[in-house]
């Protein structure tokens, strides 16, 4: 069937911007998406729960049932943050200076904080059944629920620079 919804705790939702809000729809879409993301089969839903100690995801079933729930500590993901927010500040300042060589390796470096957060998640929230691609999907999200990512040039994909 696949995961039909994700839903952002009321309180974080409402206090953000438009903006914002924007950019975790367009993160939810991809995790919505058919034949993308991969969840346990019996999954319907994700909540989400922000507080300022962690991050807890619940992960549902058609019924409303509670198939696996996850509380990750706002410590766990704060390194990983921070490595990828000032990855993505650096893209954004050489970006007008720095030469193709050095963007290329901040781009990288960049995939590689994203495939250690998903490796992260993945020991994390074992019982979802995600697979790795799915598992970066869902620290894009985790990362805009932390992050105000509307205010970074360049968070968004990977570039192709030849």
């Amino acid at each position: 069937m696949g995961l039909r919804d994700v839903r952002i705790d009321e309180t974080t939702w409402r206090q953000a911007s438009e903006a914002r809000r924007r950019e975790w729809r367009a993160a939810i879409e991809e995790l919505l998406e058919p034949g993308r993301a991969v969840f346990r089969p019996e999954a319907d839903r994700i909540e989400v729960d922000v507080s300022e100690q962690a991050i807890a995801l619940r992960l549902l079933d058609a019924d409303g049932a509670t198939l696996e729930e996850v509380r990750i500590p706002r410590d766990a993901l704060a390194t990983l943050v921070t490595e990828y927010v000032d990855i993505v500040r650096q893209i954004a300042k050489d970006d007008a200076s720095g030469g193709l060589a050095r963007l290329e390796a901040l781009d990288m470096a960049k995939k590689v904080v994203h495939d250690r957060a998903a490796q992260m998640l993945l020991a994390s929230c074992e019982g979802f059944g995600m697979d790795h691609a799915t598992a970066r999907r869902l620290f894009t999200l985790l990362l805009g629920l932390r992050v105000d990512t509307t205010r970074l040039v360049g968070v968004h994909g990977h570039r192709r620079v030849r």
